[in-house]
């Protein structure tokens, strides 16, 4: 971990402030997204760049209306074509420089959205009532000493280690069959957030004032703001030791809680690195996860590497197929006379050859076109996990309670009563995660549809040896011996400490106890 001299928000370097607005006060984040070193403005523009480069086919420096006539980003329903009179109403000039980065915002949306899910703070109830067996509301050392058995009685997929879907009382069935969404319906990453708010929104002080000024005096302490008195003494201009909106205007030029950067072409697993955090904070760090802890909060920071290009296939794929009912290889009206979305404005966008048929690689061609835009854009979701008895137990944040922290069930809820006989969730910090990660679109149902399943922002990735993750088959990061595919000798010799576990550590060193 690096530190270095924090620099205020400005989006052509990639630099993007924003602010959790916690009950007990604001926490700032300052974030340099990249894309392979690029800005994501630079990003974006070299996009434009190379679209225009492919429009203008008779290469006279403009894009006419006709040049864009079969792109995603400007096909309109053929419905009334022949029609004379709405066509001597269409605009015979060229596309303007900004008319082409207005289509681009469009599709692409802007440059950070950020997104809220609540849901998991519902579900975490569900992990504390199997906690809190005889429903008293709390969970006493009796339930501590049980907590174990009473979790792994979850484990509904018998793969040895419970994820937080399996917390819920009923399985929830994923919706099935083809939801087709318009494109100008809804711009990409719209979902509001209310707690995770960019600092350069305009209205920002006052929502500050509205949420945190206790005297009602239209200004903010360094009390009300939960911040030391020194911290706020360089926007109090006037010295009166109070903010107004208007020095509250300069919040995103302070030094942040946090500052990290990341780079979304990076699949190392390493493209997240902390620059700069307040002494405020207690901070732990590694590749692919930030934790801040303060006595009314914990927050984690992690990035997901995301592909969009072959998300949107994927989902496209599967689309076509389940439209396709009578697998001959291409849509038909009668086919999509269901899917009115699909039948009002994309069969005609796609069926660039106008023949009444949208073939597999004329869906494909357009899904590709039309996702491009999307990956120059990031994804910035906060997921409020409530009172986090799932993360409690979680202790390696891998989105998945293992065997060895079943065994660590009892200690790990015992530390946190402390000299307490029981465990008030009342009383419990916040828990908050936030997923950093490459903006996408689908035309053919969202991707990221919130659901009870575990997100995927509380999933680690594989990581270890190759035959490590390919025998690792729940994804725990641990090696049981049914798991295990070797010899049980081989298997004692690699479990170093003894307790029936390999880890990734142990099977690093395979390679060392051969030689």
């Amino acid at each position: 971990m690096t530190a270095k001299d924090s620099a205020p928000a400005d989006p052509a370097t990639g630099v993007h402030d924003m602010l959790l607005l916690l009950p007990d006060g604001p926490l700032h984040l300052r974030i340099r997204i990249t894309s392979d070193g690029k800005s994501l403005e630079q990003t974006r523009q070299d996009y434009l760049t190379r679209l225009v480069t492919m429009l203008d086919t008779d290469m006279d420096g403009k894009v006419s209306r006709g040049e864009t006539s079969n792109h995603p980003l400007f096909t309109t329903s053929r419905r009334f074509e022949g029609n004379k009179f709405l066509a001597s109403l269409r605009s015979k000039r060229p596309f303007t420089d900004q008319e082409l980065a207005l289509a681009v915002d469009r599709a692409a949306g802007q440059l950070v959205t950020y997104r809220q899910n609540n849901a998991l703070a519902e579900q975490d109830l569900s992990v504390f009532n199997v906690l809190d067996q005889d429903q008293s509301g709390l969970i006493d050392r009796r339930e501590m000493r049980l907590a174990a058995s009473g979790i792994a009685a979850r484990d509904i997929d018998f793969d040895q280690c419970i994820t937080f879907d399996e917390f819920l009382n009923e399985s929830t069935d994923m919706l099935n069959g083809v939801i087709v969404n318009a494109i100008d319906q809804e711009p990409p990453g719209s979902v509001h957030a209310e707690l995770l708010r960019n600092a350069a929104e305009p209205i920002l002080p006052a929502r500050l004032v509205r949420r945190y000024d206790r005297d009602r005096d239209a200004h903010l302490t360094a009390e009300e703001l939960g911040w030391k008195e020194q911290r706020i003494a360089g926007l109090d201009s006037d010295g009166n030791g109070r903010l107004s909106m208007q020095e509250l205007s300069g919040i995103a030029s302070m030094k942040p809680d946090l500052a990290l950067s990341v780079d979304l072409n990076d699949t190392s697993g390493k493209a997240m690195t902390v620059l700069d955090h307040s002494d405020d904070n207690a901070i732990t760090a590694r590749d692919d996860l930030v934790r801040i802890k303060r006595d009314s909060m914990s927050l984690g920071v992690s990035y997901r590497y995301r592909d969009p290009m072959a998300e949107a296939i994927s989902n496209a794929s599967d689309a076509f197929n389940a439209i396709d009912v009578d697998a001959n290889g291409y849509l038909d009206r009668d086919e999509i006379v269901e899917h009115q979305r699909f039948e009002r404005y994309l069969f005609d966008a796609m069926d660039k050859d106008g023949d009444d048929r949208v073939f597999a690689d004329e869906m494909m061609d357009y899904v590709k076109e039309y996702t491009e835009p999307a990956s120059t854009s990031c994804q910035v979701t906060l997921l409020d996990t409530g009172n986090g008895f799932f993360q409690l137990l979680d202790v390696n944040a891998d989105g998945r309670i293992s065997i060895r922290e079943l065994r660590a069930c009892e200690s790990t809820l015992m530390q946190v009563a402390g000299d307490q006989p029981q465990i008030n969730p009342s009383r419990m910090t916040a828990s908050y995660r936030i997923e950093i990660k490459r903006g996408g679109v689908s035309l053919f149902g969202r991707v990221d549809r919130p659901s009870a399943e575990t997100p995927e922002a509380l999933l680690a990735p594989p990581s270890g040896p190759i035959w490590f993750q390919r025998m690792d088959r729940n994804g725990d990061g641990d090696l049981t011996w049914d798991e295990f595919l070797g010899p049980r000798d081989v298997f004692h010799q690699l479990d170093q400490d003894r307790d029936d576990l390999i880890d990734k550590a142990e099977a690093s060193n395979a390679d060392k106890l051969a030689g």
